[in-house]
């Protein structure tokens, strides 16, 4: 039922028909209730698809039923749930969204009563109800729509980063024609940026389409022939935020992790990532006497590592960064305007940050029939084993499934080009074979 981050899946079917979005929304509810969390209310967030209001409207219904109230704030980053949910007592979260992907999918990501996206063991809990014989009852709720949430929303980070000194630098974001478009800019205005916004008329199957962080080359390009400082562009709910440089290359985002941790962290604390994140990093912050964590991926792991070990920064190369001392949950927004003070505070170009240096690293997507356990899989295990024992000493690997999609994701740092193409040319045959089984 849940993925990486929420629940995903086509509109009309599965999940994400009537029926079952109402039983979603009542889930969810019923966890808040049984939980003992003293919720009330439910804030209701969404992006640009033209599907959106559809979900909406029924899990408004299933959240009625389990006997809570909601309050509608449009279109609205996935992080202002984290700010309104902390702001108002007694208030938790539903964002729909499916972040990255294109119009045709939806989902739902959930928020606590401390704007924590909801741990997997959370998830667990909603999963168990929904799976439940389901009773409809009536209830009296209270349903309001808040018409000016966007001016709430960018007064409280406008709030947030207010004590933080920025650099005069042209850059360009793309925001996706998603749930950013008109409250990045009104951000950026009131701290007097010197910016262009592309990708901002969403009509509803436009997100995310030949834009955002999945389709680079479009702001590069813009970078590019604008002479412009860096480009950033911006997921489709705006928790996600991939960069690039003034020659409209990416830049790696553990190069980001990297550079926030070594510019905001003291010695003897703790930096928490992924397993996919580049293992260089240990090495540049051992020297400063930083500790590296690694969770498993997804940002809500990252976090939930972070309130464990008691991080102030936590972040994954996919994008997610989590800035604890600013807000629970990872913001796009917040993220730009946090490390353009870093490099105001220690005087530094934007190319500071592309100049630094990773281990080789080498990250492959593909499609997959179907997800058995990967080490059932024909060759797999003896593949695994061989890599580990021939490069123990200098790469490192990680074999996954997408959490969101039919993909499977191959992982490879340390290796030299000769070894590194022996390896996903091996892959690559299991995988075929696989797939054609």
């Amino acid at each position: 039922m849940f993925g990486t981050d929420g629940i995903r899946g086509y509109p009309y079917k599965g999940y994400f028909t009537k029926e079952s979005l109402i039983k979603i929304g009542y889930s969810f509810g019923a966890y808040l209730l049984k939980n003992n969390d003293n919720v009330s209310n439910v804030f209701i967030s969404k992006d640009t698809r033209k599907t959106s209001d559809f979900v909406e409207a029924n899990i408004i219904k299933g959240i009625n039923i389990s006997g809570l109230n909601t309050i509608s704030l449009g279109i609205l980053p996935t992080s202002s749930l984290s700010i309104f949910t902390n702001k108002y007592p007694n208030s938790a979260g539903a964002m729909i969204t499916a972040s990255h992907n294109n119009f045709e999918y939806n989902g739902i990501k959930f928020i606590n009563k401390k704007g924590e996206k909801i741990s997997s063991v959370d998830e667990k809990a909603i999963e168990r109800i929904y799976k439940k014989k389901f009773i409809k009852k009536k209830t009296k709720a209270i349903n309001i729509t808040y018409k000016d949430s966007g001016t709430e929303y960018v007064n409280e980070i406008a709030s947030i980063v207010s004590k933080l000194k920025l650099p005069n630098f042209k850059f360009c974001i793309d925001l996706a024609n998603g749930a950013s478009c008109k409250t990045t800019k009104r951000l950026l205005e009131r701290l007097q940026q010197n910016f262009l916004l592309i990708s901002v008329r969403p009509n509803g199957i436009n997100i995310n389409k030949n834009c955002g962080v999945e389709c680079l080359s479009k702001v590069g390009n813009y970078v590019k022939k604008r002479n412009l400082d860096f480009g950033v562009s911006i997921d489709g709910d705006a928790d996600r935020v991939v960069f690039v440089n003034k020659n409209g290359k990416p830049i790696e985002g553990d190069k980001i992790i990297a550079f926030i941790a070594e510019s905001s962290l003291k010695r003897d604390s703790k930096l928490i990532t992924t397993i996919m994140s580049n293992n260089i990093i240990e090495k540049r912050l051992e020297k400063r006497g930083i500790q590296v964590l690694r969770s498993d991926v997804g940002d809500k792991n990252v976090y939930q590592m972070m309130k464990k070990e008691n991080a102030s920064f936590g972040g994954e190369n996919s994008g997610h960064y989590i800035i604890k001392d600013l807000l629970n949950t990872s913001d796009a927004n917040i993220t730009l305007i946090y490390i353009l003070n870093l490099l105001f505070r220690r005087r530094l170009d934007f190319d500071y940050i592309d100049r630094i240096k990773l281990n080789s690293n080498v990250l492959n997507s593909y499609n997959i029939v179907k997800k058995d356990r990967i080490n059932k899989i024909l060759g797999m295990r003896k593949f695994i084993k061989e890599f580990h024992t021939n490069f123990k000493s200098k790469g490192y690997m990680n074999i996954r499934y997408s959490g969101t999609e039919d993909k499977i994701r191959l992982l490879i740092q340390g290796l030299n080009p000769e070894d590194l193409k022996i390896q996903i040319d091996k892959f690559e045959s299991i995988i075929k074979e696989y797939n054609e089984s």
